[in-house]
């Protein structure tokens, strides 16, 4: 029969009594560890990176077992730190040999492409002249190959060689129609007519 009557509800309309929040109670720097117990306050004192500073000087390792122990805690990231410092000096170093090597590399094949000039190797690096002649002035052949560049400008290029039939020839002067010398340099040649660096 108590299974039929209905059950009672454990809600009802009055108000439990709530206890007031309060503040919580301040943990005593005794009840911290050693290292950490000046931390709260140095960091309240001093924000920021002089805090950082205070906080980091008065937790360094006193003792050599100590300070054994933070090495052996942070050893991977010396290792790693090294590791980068090593990689960039070894990348700068590598970077500036290669550009040397570089340098070296277009200064000998300039200065090789200027010393071995003939007229053949010039036009077969050039294509052809504009003006190709040949005048004898016995014992020594002229020979004078005349380029077009850009607009109007003439750029002469004159080589000799001894009135026998296998002598060879000699590069002797780079100059433009006024009968100003080009610079004697391999660069200055190159940058007057570029072709020259052709490796044909």
């Amino acid at each position: 029969m108590d299974e039929m009557k209905p059950k009672e509800t454990a809600y009802s309309g009055e108000r439990a009594p709530v206890a007031p929040v309060s503040a919580p109670a301040d943990v005593s720097a005794a009840a911290l560890p050693a290292g950490i117990a000046g931390a709260p306050h140095a960091a309240a004192q001093s924000p920021g990176f002089a805090g950082f500073v205070e906080f980091a000087t008065t937790n360094l390792p006193t003792t050599l077992e100590e300070f054994s122990a933070f090495l052996k805690h942070t050893k991977r990231v010396w290792l790693m730190g090294a590791g980068i410092i090593i990689a960039a000096v070894a990348l700068v170093n590598l970077t500036a040999r290669a550009a040397e090597w570089a340098k070296n590399a277009r200064e000998r094949r300039q200065l090789h492409a200027v010393a071995t000039l003939t007229p053949d190797h010039l036009l077969a690096r050039c294509g052809a002249a504009a003006e190709d002649t040949s005048k004898e002035v016995f014992p020594v052949v002229m020979r004078t190959i005349t380029y077009q560049r850009g607009g109007q400008e003439k750029l002469v290029i004159s080589f000799s060689r001894t009135a026998e039939e296998k002598s060879d020839w000699v590069f002797l002067s780079m100059q433009n129609e006024n009968g100003a010398v080009i610079e004697d340099t391999p660069e200055a040649k190159i940058a007057a007519l570029p072709c020259l660096d052709s490796k044909k």
